[in-house]
């Protein structure tokens, strides 16, 4: 993923956009330490807009801050995984419950994005698919709060996925299985085999992030 440098972006702008690149394809079991001066030479970003953008990531949770050097990124941990994939089913759960009742177009756009995650051959453009898979059950359900909420977890979502996808196949064949089974469900309008489908679905998602040597 290229951070492109799009006409009326601010400095800050463009260099937070290059380092939530860096760090949402970094695999999750991995850390890394950017200094401002090794960032604003990749990015071709000057270190005033370098360091704003650090302490904006710094207030968002996704780096530590070192005074005078740069940042630290630090791996998530198997506890930092099961809260985010608790997160995920308390929305997710309730969503389908929304949805499946009245899904009109939705399976239509299910199935749009199955198609495109199936066709998908790099491992951030396949999780891309993955989120907005999720993220177009949870906007159709309606409430506001819960569409921003699972935004929040975006980006942890996206670097928690890259390292499964870059190392199993077989998931990658799985996952599509799965969101078939949600889709299906929605389409038919039953909210409990919805229900179900999405807590399989994260279940063996969870599994397969704490699984060793992936």
């Amino acid at each position: 993923m290229t951070t492109s440098k799009t006409t009326g972006a601010t400095a800050p702008e463009l260099a937070y956009e290059w380092l939530k690149n860096t760090i949402i394809t970094l695999p999750r079991d991995e850390e890394m330490f950017l200094s401002e001066a090794q960032v604003a030479a990749s990015s071709g970003i000057s270190r005033t807009p370098v360091r704003e953008a650090l302490l904006r990531l710094e207030a968002e949770g996704f780096i530590r801050r070192v005074p005078h050097k740069g940042a630290f990124i630090p791996a998530l941990s198997d506890s930092d995984v099961e809260a985010i994939m608790q997160a995920r089913r308390v929305v997710e759960e309730w969503s389908v419950t929304e949805v499946a009742p009245q899904p009109g177009l939705v399976p239509d756009r299910l199935r749009i994005l199955l198609e495109l995650q199936e066709n998908d051959t790099d491992p951030v453009d396949f999780i891309a698919h993955d989120l907005e898979f999720h993220t177009a059950i949870i906007r159709a359900a309606g409430n506001p709060l819960m569409n921003n909420f699972y935004s929040s977890l975006r980006d942890r979502q996206m670097r928690m996925g890259i390292r499964i996808v870059m190392a199993d196949e077989t998931r990658k064949k799985q996952v599509l299985v799965e969101h078939r089974a949600i889709a299906d469900a929605i389409a038919a309008g039953d909210p409990a085999a919805a229900v179900q489908a999405v807590r399989e679905h994260l279940d063996t998602t969870l599994q397969s992030m704490k699984r060793p040597n992936i």
